[in-house]
């Protein structure tokens, strides 16, 4: 059995964006048994069923529930985890979710082993939304036009209002680096640094021509190329986890802790 490259990177990108399949299991099943002693695999077995090199295999551990394996395997600088039973017959695609807590395993374990350095991420280009001193802080990079950051960007200002002792670091560019109107105004937001521009973009509204030169937005272009940020929003915790989609003001109050 052998998945090609091309359809094991759509496989793990879907994956990770759209998580519309799930596999489900007890909490009471999520330990592996004594029995992976009994079987055994390479990674030269793991790479010839992806369809990637054996220095491509990061890691082999025992899945989150008995009877898998869990590969760890690095495409294009990130490494996704992939499952694969004892029988080696079968790999398992979509997401593992525990039942007791709805937690998804999957998406748990690819957030782990992606961790970025936050202290290597500049934020010279940021709009503060709250305490800029604070240590709680979350690097927001977001599309100013994409549905759900407009939502997100509702839940940040609500999260602050709640606790003003966080802080959101918001980056904002367009994703698609030639719409010329959105990238002007998402520079006249960030060389206003108030938010005040930041608001009226995200509601729809036209901006004032930039009062600074800058290749700001370039860089947060950059930046989320260099993190392989799959979409917008996305988020860079302080723990270095890099997650996406929207989240409610709890869940983001949570996340700073």
């Amino acid at each position: 059995m052998k998945v090609t490259l091309r359809v094991f990177i759509l496989l793990m990108t879907t994956l990770m964006l759209i998580p519309v399949f799930a596999v489900a299991f007890d909490k009471n099943d999520s330990s592996a048994k004594p029995c992976a002693a009994c079987h055994a695999i390479t990674r030269e077995e793991v790479a010839a069923m992806v369809g990637v090199g054996a220095d491509n295999v990061a890691e082999i551990v025992p899945g989150p529930v008995r009877g898998i394996w869990e590969m760890r395997v690095s495409v294009d600088g990130k490494i996704y985890p992939i499952y694969v039973d004892y029988s080696k017959k079968y790999i398992l695609q979509g997401n593992i979710i525990r039942l007791s807590d709805k937690e998804n395993l999957t998406l748990k374990s690819m957030e782990e082993l992606n961790r970025v350095d936050v202290s290597s991420i500049s934020l010279k280009n940021a709009i503060v939304l709250g305490k800029e001193s604070s240590n709680r802080k979350i690097i927001v990079l977001t599309d100013p036009s994409c549905a759900y950051c407009i939502k997100l960007h509702e839940s940040i200002k609500e999260a602050v209002g709640k606790d003003p002792e966080v802080a959101f670091y918001v980056m904002p560019y367009p994703r698609n680096s030639s719409n010329k109107e959105l990238y002007d105004k998402c520079l006249a937001a960030i060389c206003d640094k108030s938010g005040k521009i930041l608001d009226d973009i995200y509601a729809g509204k036209e901006a004032p021509p930039a009062i600074c030169k800058s290749d700001a937005v370039d860089e947060n272009i950059r930046l989320a190329g260099r993190l392989k940020i799959p979409g917008t929003p996305s988020m860079v915790l302080p723990d270095g986890r890099v997650i996406s989609g929207f989240r409610s003001a709890d869940e983001l109050l949570r996340l700073t802790k």
